[in-house]
């Protein structure tokens, strides 16, 4: 397979993921999370625009919760009966760092891989259980599926004089409904076909461990953004 190896991209996006939760430090949230979120809507938003969206509707929770909870401090916006506290702005930049570096290494993972490849790097490079690796494999194969559902519902929605996109708590709820429950329909049914075609007897396959030069590239860029907190304190004692 040319380019990036499956297991090495699985491992990047894996590790951006834990250091969006490590890291708590604002700047070196922002050095993580602004270019993996960039690079990964540069790669994947046309694919995979259903995680965009699940990304809005995830900001769109974080405001509610963050004015729920975290709504103190000086008074920046007052728009009777609400008022917006510094500690809103705060706490929404912080965690919406975290979900943007989440978000963003999931789709530099999923816009350069194959599924079907993907599990056979894991199983070989990883040593990645059947169960698990299925797992991955089948959530790489549904999210298109997923996209092209939303778009779906979206045209139904206009149909019935509603909004194409989601703008109120409302809309969210009879947007997500019954994505979720086709979701759980073709789950049940995906895994009855994979198991019909004998996906946990199959043998496991055995790939070269040979790593090319983008292979090197990404481990290095990864390794900056786990040194980044010490190479703030070298720069900026």
């Amino acid at each position: 397979m040319n380019g990036v190896r499956p297991s090495i991209l699985f491992i990047y996006g894996l590790s951006i993921t834990i250091l969006a939760f490590i890291y708590r430090d604002v700047t070196t949230l922002s050095l993580i999370a602004i270019p993996n979120f960039i690079v990964g809507f540069i790669l994947g938003w046309r694919r995979f625009k259903i995680l965009l969206i699940l990304f809005i509707l995830g900001f769109i929770g974080l405001f509610i919760n963050a004015y729920l909870v975290s709504n103190t401090g000086e008074i920046v916006y007052i728009y009777d009966p609400i008022v917006i506290r510094e500690g809103v702005l705060e706490a929404l930049y912080t965690i919406g760092l975290r979900l943007a570096a989440i978000t963003g290494g999931t789709m530099i993972f999923l816009s350069l891989v194959d599924p079907y490849e993907t599990v056979k790097y894991l199983e070989s490079d990883l040593y990645i259980p059947r169960g698990i690796s299925f797992s991955i494999y089948y959530a790489l194969r549904l999210l298109p599926l997923i996209q092209r559902e939303a778009r779906e519902i979206q045209g139904i929605r206009v149909e019935r004089g509603y909004r194409r996109f989601i703008a109120t708590p409302s809309d969210i709820t009879s947007f997500l409904l019954p994505l979720l429950s086709t979701f759980m329909e073709r789950a049940y049914w995906t895994g009855v076909a994979a198991e019909l075609r004998g996906f946990q007897l199959r043998r496991r396959g055995r790939v070269p461990f040979k790593l090319s030069i983008y292979d090197y590239i990404v481990v290095s860029i990864l390794i900056i953004q786990i040194l980044t907190p010490y190479l703030l304190a070298i720069f900026n004692p």
